[in-house]
């Protein structure tokens, strides 16, 4: 389906009524058009109780009051 400014009835009618792997397998479709296939994206996380902040920083619980 291609991008379309203003949709109509019909069309959004249509993409209501369409099965669910029917959706996913267009959305596969248009997904590689734009990303390679073969490459996978790659996140990391850090978490803030690592201790990889700069100086010495210390977690403080919630309830700690100054």
């Amino acid at each position: 389906m291609a991008h379309h400014p203003r949709w109509t009835l019909s069309q959004v009618t249509e993409l209501f009524n369409k099965p669910l792997l029917d959706l996913l397998f267009d959305a596969q479709q248009i997904h590689r058009q734009h990303f390679d296939p073969q490459q996978v994206q790659v996140s990391t996380l850090l978490s803030i109780k690592t201790g990889a902040c700069p100086g010495r920083l210390q977690i403080l619980p919630a309830e700690f009051s100054l």
